[in-house]
C-alpha cells in the first residue's frame, strides 16, 4: 500500500502563535511606536467655481521598535477619546 510519510510533527502556530516575519529574541533599550499620517486633499474645480471632484487620500507608516513578540493595538477614531475630549464622533 501507499505511506503517508508526514515528516516531523509540528505544532500549529495557532498554538504557539509564531510568525515566520519576526525573528525570535528582540529586544530593544525603549519600546518605541512611531506612527505617520499622511494625507493629501485633492480638489478639482470648474471655471465658475464649482467642486467638480474632491478626495482625502491618507497613507498610515508605523515604524515599531517592540522587543519580544509584542501585541500593538491601534485604535483610530476611538469613540472613548472623542467622548473624553467632548467631540462628536461618527
Amino acid at each position: 500500500g501507499n505511506k503517508l510519510d508526514t515528516g516531523k510533527s509540528r505544532v500549529p502556530t495557532t498554538v504557539t502563535n509564531a510568525v515566520s516575519w519576526r525573528s525570535e529574541g528582540i529586544k530593544y533599550k525603549k519600546n518605541e511606536v512611531f506612527i505617520d499620517v499622511i494625507e493629501s486633499v485633492n480638489l478639482l474645480v470648474s471655471a465658475n467655481g464649482s467642486v467638480l471632484l474632491s478626495e482625502v487620500v491618507g497613507t498610515i507608516k508605523l515604524k515599531v521598535f517592540l522587543s519580544g513578540m509584542p501585541e500593538l493595538r491601534l485604535g483610530l477614531n476611538d469613540r472613548v477619546l472623542f467622548e473624553l475630549t467632548g467631540r462628536e464622533c461618527c
